[in-house]
């Protein structure tokens, strides 16, 4: 028979709603992505080049990504900002 192998214990996330303000384990996450203006080159990807995470991009190309407890409070969310 097969061993099973112990789950390594993950430290666990909380985030707080956009809307609501209550604490969140397991957040619906909503990311704000802005488009690149037409006529502009896209920028090349390079598969060897460094990463970096969309939250830290600056300027005009930098995210906004909100949480929400859960799909409910999301479309509430949605709703009173007029996305």
């Amino acid at each position: 028979m097969p061993r099973q192998k112990k789950r390594i214990p993950r430290p666990t996330f909380r985030r707080k709603c956009h809307n609501c303000g209550k604490m969140a384990t397991n957040p619906v996450v909503h990311h704000v992505v802005p488009s690149i203006p037409y006529g502009d080159p896209l920028p090349v990807y390079s598969k060897s080049a460094p990463k970096t995470k969309r939250v830290d991009l600056k300027g005009e190309m930098k995210i906004i990504a909100r949480n929400f407890c859960d799909r409910e409070c999301m479309a509430e969310g949605k709703s009173k900002l007029g996305v």
